[in-house]
């Protein structure tokens, strides 16, 4: 697939189990996703994300459920909900 066809699908949640799956499967199929986690900077949480990158195009927005307007800059053809604002 080339960068003309290439599809984007946004994953919220991108640091579960779950969503990690699915980026993984996604970026291996030749989408490219965009993911949305609490704090981008906690290497802790999100290190794993970093390794997929090598997969294919992968971005991590700073998004919370709780926050009004913080998914504003993801804008994906479709999103993919895997996280619950119920903690």
């Amino acid at each position: 697939m080339s960068a003309v066809e290439m599809k984007t699908a946004c994953v919220t949640g991108g640091n579960g189990y779950i969503a990690s799956a699915l980026i993984k499967m996604l970026l291996q199929k030749g989408y490219a996703v965009k993911t949305t986690v609490r704090n981008p900077d906690d290497m802790k949480k999100n290190s794993h994300l970093k390794d997929l990158e090598a997969l294919g195009p992968l971005e991590v927005f700073r998004a919370d459920m709780d926050e009004e307007g913080s998914f504003d800059d993801v804008k994906p053809a479709a999103i993919t909900p895997s996280s619950s604002p119920l903690r």
